[in-house]
């Protein structure tokens, strides 16, 4: 009976995804359409990869990404949009099983992909035709798979190859020293760069040489849809130059405070919380991050989630619900409206930032909590991490932490103690 009342309820969830859905779809895979033009470009006119537009757009991705996305360009576009959306939704499951682990019933795990398509991020990433999901997919099973699996950090390396945000995954392989997976994620990035040179010698060393930090190719910094310390310092400044010293400053303490608390989550055995907040660094430090970029809300809001003790449902809908409604669009926005917002429009127009601000605060006090009560995964008897013990996430003469994910919350003499949910 309770299985028939979940898979119920799964087909009632996704009755209502596909209603809603369609009245909140935009966009026309725009950026699928600069992708194929990327592709198209390199078989006809290499040299020329970057000087092409498609409705004023560029190509803005490293010389690798038009390889990868010749096999799109040479079929009818049909068959492209077919292929890419699929793509994106089987990586939105994946996305979704990775960070809750195996524990969730397949009609509940329906139930909160159908649900998911809803949040501002997926949606716009369906819409644009976007690679943020099936970006986020690759980054998690990479790093989230056993430590001694052959060719680790190979997918971040190539994901990092065809746009460049997932460079910031090198950091916590980094600060977890985990040298072969970095070694690994290095050669594979390395080797694209090689490849980019070798189909377009002219187009490689415009993008490594100009190109590259020219953020007025990606689009307008005041733009509400960029939820990065760069948009949020442009928005209450007013300087369309971008946030100058103090974004540099900013961008040194997110960083370091960023992949310190990602190292220690890791070695903690909270591993969706340790990639999730890298993630996170990511996107608050890049000069743009649109908000199709935060589809890193669903493994961080997960990680959270498996944090608290007590309100986790109260947390969930508040978490999720803000990627839902997405307050980002309230305020005036398009054509620099957003430089005239009042304070209290700073925040609702700033909202994806603030979740993410309560998200580290959470975590953070949770790390310390775990501390004061004895219950570090690594250490039962205090807060003795050491970020060099990484081969095993659940510490010398502990068991591994089931899955990756850091689903059992507590490890002593080799068994679990206090069962959580399941998040890798």
């Amino acid at each position: 009976m309770r299985t028939k009342a979940l898979w119920g309820l799964a087909v009632g969830v996704c009755g209502v995804a596909s209603i809603v859905l369609p009245m909140l779809w935009q966009h026309s895979l725009v950026d699928l359409k600069v992708y194929r033009l990327g592709g198209v470009t390199l078989l006809d006119d290499a040299a020329g990869l970057y000087d092409v537009r498609l409705a004023g757009l560029p190509f803005t991705y490293p010389p690798f990404a038009a390889v990868v996305m010749v096999p799109f360009a040479v079929v009818p576009w049909a068959v492209a949009v077919a292929g890419w959306t699929l793509g994106t939704f089987v990586s939105l499951i994946a996305v979704w099983r990775l960070s809750v682990g195996k524990g969730l019933a397949s009609p509940v795990l329906l139930a909160v992909v159908a649900g998911s398509l809803v949040l501002e991020p997926v949606r716009e990433t369906l819409g644009f035709g976007q690679v943020n999901l099936m970006f986020c997919a690759l980054v998690l099973y990479d790093l989230l798979g056993p430590v001694e699996r052959r060719g680790r950090g190979i997918w971040v390396g190539l994901a990092a190859a065809v746009k460049l945000t997932p460079l910031v995954f090198f950091g916590l392989l980094v600060v977890t020293r985990q040298w072969k997976a970095l070694a690994q994620a290095a050669a594979a990035f390395a080797v694209t760069v090689l490849v980019g040179f070798a189909v377009t010698p002219h187009g490689a060393k415009e993008y490594w040489t100009s190109l590259l930090a020219d953020t007025t190719r990606i689009g307008g910094l005041a733009f509400s849809s960029n939820q990065s310390w760069n948009g949020f310092l442009v928005r209450l400044t007013g300087d369309l130059d971008g946030g100058g010293v103090v974004w540099a400053g900013l961008v040194a303490v997110t960083v370091a405070g960023g992949l310190w608390l990602a190292g220690l989550l890791w070695v903690r055995g909270e591993r969706v919380a340790a990639v999730s907040v890298t993630g996170l660094v990511g996107l608050l430090c890049s000069p743009v991050s649109w908000s199709h970029h935060w589809v890193w809300a669903i493994p961080l809001g997960v990680a959270v989630i498996g944090r608290l003790t007590k309100y986790r449902v109260v947390f969930g809908v508040l978490w999720f619900g803000v990627f839902a409604i997405a307050p980002i669009w309230w305020p005036p926005n398009h054509e620099n409206r957003e430089l005239g917002w009042s304070f209290a429009e700073q925040f609702s127009g700033n909202a994806y930032l603030i979740a993410a601000m309560v998200a580290v605060v959470i975590l953070a006090l949770g790390l310390r909590q775990n501390c004061k009560s004895g219950i570090d995964r690594r250490d039962p008897s205090g807060c003795q991490a050491d970020l060099g013990d990484i081969g095993d996430p659940g510490g010398p003469g502990q068991a591994p932490v089931v899955g990756g994910g850091g689903g059992l919350r507590r490890r002593r003499g080799g068994s679990a103690v206090g069962v959580g949910p399941h998040r890798g």
